[in-house]
């Protein structure tokens, strides 16, 4: 999120699907490494990356990596209009008793951090936030590598928040958060970037009703599209309309053997993984983050 592309690419790069810039006028940073070799990753298949151009010994290859989910409000007339054409009508219903439920039963509070935070506040919630999520992913017995960087979180997002190019969404009980989320903003596109809630509500279903509020926060700023990233859960099936795919660009140079090896191996390396998403094998069958878990908890013991 610091506005920086590789010189590969010329601006404006657009979303293809609200025809909007998201990178107008950005910087470069460097290219290639020192064996001649670059990757730049997770692109997802609704931005129009113009591509710069390449002097003639340096190639492209492109390669298909992870599914992705995104939100598109833009044939939406309002929250409702997308709520009824995406959510089955058993689906309202139990979001609307929920929700419901949850705010008959405790002193529930919405609050939208963006563009306005005191700093002592911002840290309390971002403690709160980190010692939420360990709890969740204890629960769910996976390893998260957001907590291993979270300081580098605290101080990222900050500033960008009071910029208006993240957000921090919160659901309150009391003065107890218990549904907190964090995103960045680009122009009419979010993307949700860590989210998680109190494993002490997880009968309330809060993921549900922490994007219902979303939702509506976001269409009245007029946000467009919400990408959910990466990653096929029920969860994101249920909410967004729009799957995509995440390509990664393999940069190199045609005329260097080590350059070229490199994306040889680094190409055959990302298909093999892609084919053992595609048959289930890694991420279902078989998950990294789960086994980092049990190394931890072994290691601890």
């Amino acid at each position: 999120m610091k506005g920086k592309i590789p010189p590969f690419y010329n601006t404006p790069i657009n979303n293809s699907l609200t025809n909007s810039n998201l990178l107008a006028n950005s910087n470069h940073f460097d290219g290639f490494d020192d064996l001649g070799f670059t990757s730049v990753w997770d692109i997802p298949e609704y931005l129009d990356v113009p591509e710069a151009p390449l002097s003639k010994n340096i190639s492209r290859r492109k390669i298909r990596q992870y599914k992705g989910f995104l939100i598109d409000l833009t044939a939406s007339k309002s929250v409702d209009d997308y709520i009824l054409k995406q959510l089955s009508a058993r689906n309202r219903k139990k979001l609307r008793s929920k929700k419901k439920k949850l705010e008959a039963e405790n002193k529930i509070e919405y609050c939208f951090f963006y563009g306005k935070m005191e700093r002592a506040a911002y840290d309390k919630l971002f403690s709160q936030f980190a010692a939420l999520l360990q709890k969740r992913f204890d629960e769910k017995r996976v390893h998260n590598n957001n907590l291993h960087n979270w300081h580098y979180y605290q101080e990222l997002v900050y500033p960008l928040l009071l910029k208006k190019r993240a957000s921090l969404f919160v659901i309150y009980n009391k003065e107890q958060p218990i549904n907190i989320a964090l995103h960045f903003h680009l122009e009419d596109t979010v993307f949700s970037y860590i989210q998680t809630y109190d494993i002490a509500y997880s009968d309330y279903n809060m993921g549900d009703i922490g994007m219902l509020k979303r939702l509506e926060l976001f269409f009245n700023i007029g946000v467009k599209t919400i990408d959910l990233s990466m990653g096929t859960t029920d969860y994101k099936i249920k909410w967004c309309n729009y799957p995509y795919h995440l390509y990664f660009h393999l940069f190199y140079r045609k005329n260097n053997l080590i350059s070229w090896s490199k994306m040889i191996t680094t190409a055959y390396k990302l298909r093999v993984k892609q084919h053992l998403r595609d048959k289930d094998i890694l991420g279902k069958r078989f998950r990294l983050d789960k086994l980092k878990y049990l190394l931890k908890g072994a290691s601890s013991a």
